[in-house]
């Protein structure tokens, strides 16, 4: 019985395994096209730089606030107020109409001015009042 050792050298040269000092001659092959690609991708990210302008998007979903939320704010008025003093619910709606109201003054102060600056208020659910998605976009000048 004989048997042949096909492998006499230590490689396998199986078509489907990379050899990795192949590669790595290849790579120094071709070392210019890789620095002056880098090269390029460099000039072409500075010159981006330079002429792009930053700008800041900031997004907040406001809900109505929760009993515990308001509770020393309405601990308050029931001092204030005593029995007359308005239901928790009321006092939840009031305070996010507060805050609608004044952010909407908010929005429009800042559309009239010498640049604008963008401040949207919108429900983010459609025909609902609340929640509501606060936006702001802001540009470095």
């Amino acid at each position: 019985m004989r048997v042949e050792n096909n492998n006499v050298s230590g490689q396998n040269h199986d078509p489907e395994q990379i050899d990795l000092i192949d590669l790595l001659v290849q790579l120094w092959r071709g070392k210019m096209t890789i620095i002056i690609s880098v090269i390029v991708a460099i000039a072409l990210a500075i010159g981006y730089l330079a002429v792009a302008k930053e700008k800041w998007t900031s997004t907040a979903i406001v809900t109505q606030p929760d009993v515990g939320q308001i509770a020393g704010y309405n601990n308050a008025i029931n001092v204030i107020y005593g029995s007359a003093a308005p239901k928790v619910s009321e006092i939840q709606s009031m305070l996010i109409g507060r805050f609608s109201t004044t952010f909407s003054a908010l929005a429009e102060t800042l559309d009239n001015q010498e640049e604008p600056e963008k401040l949207t208020i919108e429900p983010t659910v459609k025909n609902q009042s609340l929640p509501l998605a606060v936006s702001y976009v802001g540009e470095n000048t």
